[in-house]
Parts: C-alpha cells; structure tokens; sequence
C-alpha cells in the first residue's frame, strides 16, 4: 500500500500541500504539479496505448516554458514529462531545441521533473574529459537524467521486436527508478498506419469483433514475469507497477489477480499492482492541482480523457479546459467542475477517489489537516 500511495496518484499527498487545499476550499485553485504532454511521436506500437490516432504534434519550446512560468506564478513545484508518445524524442519544430534543453529549461525554474517514458536504444557518452562513460538512452545526456527527481520506464518494449527494456545508468542518489507494465492482449493490425497493434477487438480496422487475440495475456504470463524478475535483479528500481488495461474495464478484476500472482512471484516488496477501475466522478476538480497539457496546446483536466469511448482515443475538444495561454483563468475564477457533466461526459475516469476528495475539500466536508510524515514525491499528487 505504500508503494501505491507514494508511487502512484491515490490523492494523500494532496493534504501535504496545505496552501493549496485551503485556497481550493476559499473557491481557488492552485496547481501542484502538471503533466507536460511534449510530442506524439514514438518509436513503439503498444497494444494499450490510449493515444491511437497521432498527428505528429509537438509543442513549441517556448510555448512550454511560457504555460510552467504562468503556472510557477500561482504556485507549481513539478512537472511530469510524458505523453501518447515518448517525450525522450521531443524535437521542437520552431527552435529546434530537444528533450535534454526542456530539462534543462525546468530544473533552472526550480521545478521537480518526473519523466514518463518507453526509453529508446542506448548509446555510451564519454564524462570527466572523455575519462569515463556513461549509458544514456541516444540523445539523451547523462547530465539530463541526473536532473530528474524520478523515471518511470514502461517495459513496453517487452512486446515489440526488441524484447527488451532499455535501461540507462540512472545515479539512484539523485534519481528514483521505476518501472511498470501493462497486462493486455495483443492483436496484431498491420493496417493502422499509427499502431501495428491494438489490445481488444473493438480497434480492429477491420471490425472482426469474433476475432481471437494474436497474443493471450495468459500465454505470455510465466516468460513476463521471468523477463521482469530479471530486470528487478539486474536494476534494483524503487519499485514496478503492474497494471490492468483501463480499455477493457470487464477484464480490470481478472487481470489484476493474474498481475497480482506475477508481483507475489517477483518480489511483493517492490512489485505492485494499481487496480484502476473507470468510473465517473461527481464532479471534476483535479485539473486545478493536476492540469494536463497535450502536444496539441490545450489544456485538459487529467490524462484520463482518452479513456472515455467517445473520444476514440485522443483528446478531443470536448474535455478541453482551455488552451496554453489562457490557462491562468483556471486560477483567477471561482472553482467550478472543469467538466459539465462528467455523469455523462467521463465514464472512463480512473480519477474517482482524488476527485472525489476535492470535492470534499470544496464543500467543506473533508478534513484538511495535515499527514503526520511528509511522503517521498510529495510534489507529485
């Protein structure tokens, strides 16, 4: 349980950040950390990806640095790097700066970074005057990911051609290693010209809703968990997250007792399984102290608004918030649902339970004292 609250959004550390909880029960909001979606490009395929349909976005650098300045004047202290693609690969199409200058540019301001991320194929850099080397992922220089307060690596490519996970040499003293993976079916769809696979029948181009996976999670359960013990071994990471696929929420209970025996056969002292039932909140509120910025310029209340069927996998104009520039009108109104009727509009929330706690905190019937001990990741809520 303790891996799943410090590692994962469950909503406790929001009562660490007793300002901003008094400010939203005062009708204010106040951002804590933000997701920074950069690019939509990637190198993988992934079955589960929320993200199906990719334009080629990527925010101008600028723009970026503009939207975390706005959000540093009402009191942000982090950032989390991630996106429908892999923001390792980030290339701003204007300045041409990369994923190591938006680093760079953050850890100036100040702001803790999370980083969210396939990887990619490893290269060794030279340090101390070409004495010494180092293994990063290409492109990336180990200076960068010495800036990160955390990496979460998706062992994604654990089901694409490599079989591999690609692990760079993460200076733990500075740095925390995650893993996670996501338990799915595979069908291969060599059409889609974004995914050469998709996770449940329903993506299929070609509509065969009869038709059987090319890939069973089941089949595959035993060779991932040894692939996934060896890398806990080999890596010794903070911690891995196994999860369920929040596309196929009838399979959800299934599938994290199939995850669940995997972390009790690897190591339960560091493998946990995050059971992420969709459901809609009564109201929204998250994107007050969570506000998710997309490749695309807008801003919406959480990165679960793929989730919902109607959006068919991207995100679509209904959840926006705003775009970039305007985003300090979330903070300078009255705090209100950031989603009309999220009855209707947000069945596939996996945010219940922190919406529903600020909802408390908005009318006044949660308690707002503070936890006892400070968690690890405080800034990440």
């Amino acid at each position: 349980m303790k891996l799943l609250s410090t590692f994962t959004s469950t909503g406790e550390k929001m009562f660490c950040h007793q300002e901003a909880m008094s400010k939203l029960r005062n009708g204010r909001g106040q951002p804590i950390v933000t997701h920074v979606m950069l690019t939509d490009v990637c190198q993988h395929t992934c079955a589960f990806c929320s993200v199906q349909h990719r334009a080629g976005d990527s925010l101008l650098f600028d723009d970026v640095m503009s939207y975390l300045d706005i959000l540093i004047g009402y009191g942000l202290k982090s950032v989390i790097l991630s996106g429908g693609g892999n923001p390792i690969l980030y290339r701003c199409k204007g300045t041409k700066k990369n994923f190591n200058d938006v680093v760079d540019a953050i850890y100036k301001r100040g702001l803790e970074i999370g980083l969210i991320t396939n990887g990619a194929p490893l290269h060794n850099y030279f340090q101390d005057c070409r004495c010494t080397k180092r293994m990063s992922w290409k492109g990336v220089k180990p200076e960068t990911l010495d800036k990160l307060t955390w990496v979460r690596i998706s062992m994604a490519g654990l089901d694409h051609a490599e079989r591999e996970v690609y692990v760079p040499d993460i200076d733990t003293t500075k740095t925390t290693l995650g893993f996670s993976y996501v338990g799915h079916d595979i069908f291969d769809e060599p059409a889609d010209p974004h995914h050469g696979k998709v996770s449940r029948p329903l993506d299929l181009i070609s509509g065969d809703k009869g038709r059987e996976p090319d890939q069973y999670f089941e089949e595959r359960i035993d060779v991932l968990t040894k692939q996934i013990r060896g890398y806990v071994y080999q890596y010794s990471p903070k911690y891995v997250r196994l999860l369920p696929n929040c596309l196929e929420p009838e399979l959800i209970p299934r599938r994290c007792e199939q995850l669940q025996r995997m972390a009790d056969a690897i190591d339960p002292s560091v493998v946990f399984v995050q059971y992420k039932p969709p459901k809609a909140p009564h109201a929204c509120y998250l994107g007050y102290v969570h506000p998710v910025l997309n490749c695309d310029g807008y801003v919406y209340p959480c990165d679960s608004c793929v989730l919902n069927e109607a959006a068919g996998h991207q995100f679509g104009q209904t959840w926006r918030v705003c775009y970039w520039s305007d985003v300090a009108s979330i903070y300078e109104q009255p705090v209100r649902s950031l989603i009309a009727d999220p009855g209707k509009q947000c069945p596939g929330c996996v945010f219940p339970r922190s919406n529903g706690i600020l909802g408390g905190v908005v009318d006044g019937t949660v308690d707002l004292t503070p936890p006892v001990s400070v968690p690890e990741h405080v800034n990440f809520v």
